[in-house]
């Protein structure tokens, strides 16, 4: 017992370190020993030994890199110090439950894998979670593994593999170096291993320079930051200020410029502020723009959806699909709606939108997203695919100056990233910023910074491996192992039946 405690402690740790990979700190490399240090607690350890490990070492990772969200929920939902902690710990604690299903499934599949497999159980059970986790209960794609390597000198497999992709690669290179410590095969096996290790670090370092798409046109793009207090936002004065500040752009921008405001900058929805809307959309039209906002439309007191409003050279919409979890809808509202006004939690009801739709203007074909939509890879890879440039919205205010808005900035990294098209994100107050193809940050506002950005930006066309086939070859991959494993399992069973 005091043998397995201590194991726990040193997974906990592991869980910890491993979480300094993602921004702001993206010691990624931190984040490869911590794997490999998991894989030597792991060494011969029963199915209730692996899954409590998985599980303290998912805890360590959590309680690193989302106690942010302390943040708003203590700040602006109205709930004490200890409530708070209390509502974060519990998030923890299921979160974990994902990590221990990890490596419990680990356990299982180096039971029935073939000894030449055995190399490939963590990286399967691990991606399999991760991709699990990502759709599961309306999916929860945040910390993904992979994303850490954005921007890094080994993210040249981005635009083939993605960032789910990513996270494979991530565990395999712990995996062949856990093998190449430990030395337990033959010396010809040992150097195949260390040669494969080292091809497949060397080609992520070499195809990052590979260009996956074309520059077809340069656009002039400005971006806005407001830098309102939510209090300030909601209010007569913050929306006198917002909509002044929106007027100047438009009157002050050249020739098909394009425009973006953050997430729900305007907070009257056009039916109850048809004047300035008319206004903003003639403005726009005669100076020969595109100026796109988030605005908040209104579908009753208690129904709203999370609008992204095109005015100008092109008059449209998206609205928000994906929404948050608890921030937006309540899941499971007939059992748990009783029990958040029972705690004081009143949350107001988005619609979701009813299509994924891209944003084309002559030449600008925008792939929009809202927020928290940016971590579903293959929701932006819908429009991102026949798009030249990726806009997202977002108002991190309710994070304060924590680390959540860096790591959603990394995040949208990885999307620019994977299709090899410049990204351009608007936040209410930090972090703004341009993204280039590449997925490094050209240039950004800080947190609460009142200014506006202006640059030009070259438009790419084009696909990259990962916008044509998205996560199915890495869903390939784990079909083809469990394949292979259950072809073993068939074989041997058979041959006990003789």
């Amino acid at each position: 017992m005091n043998h397995m405690f201590k194991k726990t402690v040193l997974a906990l740790i592991c869980g910890l370190i491993f979480s300094l990979g993602f921004a702001p700190f993206d010691l990624w490399f931190l984040s490869i020993l911590s794997i490999l240090s998991l894989l030597f607690l792991l060494d011969e350890t029963s199915n209730k030994e692996s899954f409590l490990i998985g599980y303290t070492f998912g805890f360590g990772m959590w309680l690193s890199g989302i106690s942010w969200l302390y943040v708003s929920i203590h700040s602006y939902g109205n709930i004490g110090l200890i409530g708070s902690i209390l509502i974060i710990l519990l998030f923890i604690c299921i979160l974990s439950l994902y990590s221990g299903l990890l490596f419990l499934f680990n356990n299982y599949l180096k039971s029935f894998a073939p000894k030449t497999l055995l190399i490939f159980t963590l990286p399967v059970a691990w991606t399999s979670i991760e991709l699990m986790r990502s759709y599961l209960f309306t999916g929860f794609p945040w910390l993904i593994s992979g994303t850490m390597l954005a921007d890094t000198p080994i993210d040249g497999l981005t635009p083939i593999i993605g960032a789910q992709g990513n996270s494979f690669f991530m565990v395999i290179i712990s995996v062949l170096l856990f093998e190449i410590i430990k030395g337990l095969r033959s010396k010809k096996w040992s150097k195949f291993l260390i040669l494969f290790t080292i091809s497949l670090l060397i080609s992520s370092v070499l195809l990052r320079p590979l260009s996956w798409t074309n520059p077809v046109a340069e656009v002039r793009v400005s971006i806005h930051q407001p830098n309102l207090t939510l209090e300030e936002k909601w209010s007569q004065l913050g929306l006198i200020k917002t909509q002044e500040m929106m007027l100047q752009a438009v009157t002050e921008a050249k020739q098909d410029e394009l425009i973006v405001f953050p997430e729900t900058a305007l907070v009257l929805s056009e039916r109850d502020n048809k004047a300035f809307m008319d206004l903003l959309t003639i403005k726009s039209s005669e100076n020969s723009v595109t100026l796109i906002s988030g605005i908040v439309e209104r579908e009753d007191s208690k129904r709203i959806r999370n609008r992204l409003q095109a005015f100008g050279n092109v008059n449209t919409y998206y609205d928000k699909v994906k929404l948050v979890p608890f921030g937006e809808f309540i899941p499971f509202e007939s059992i748990l709606g009783d029990l958040l006004d029972i705690i004081g939690l009143n949350l107001t009801n988005t619609i979701p939108g009813s299509e994924i739709k891209a944003i084309n203007n002559g030449i600008l074909k925008i792939s929009p997203s809202i927020c928290y939509e940016i971590a579903f890879d293959e929701l932006i890879r819908k429009t991102a695919r026949n798009s030249n440039i990726l806009v997202t919205i977002s108002n991190d205010t309710w994070f304060g100056r924590s680390i959540g808005p860096i790591q959603h900035l990394e995040i949208a990294q990885n999307r620019a990233l994977e299709h090899n098209k410049p990204l351009i994100r608007s936040t209410n107050s930090g972090i703004s910023a341009f993204i280039s193809e590449k997925g490094k940050i050209t240039e950004k506002q800080d947190y609460f910074e009142e200014k506006g950005l202006q640059k030009q930006v070259m438009l790419y066309s084009g696909h990259t491996f990962y916008a044509n086939y998205g996560n199915m070859p890495l869903i390939f991959l784990i079909m083809v192992f469990f394949f292979c494993i259950g072809v073993k399992s068939y074989l041997f069973k058979k041959k006990d039946y003789k």
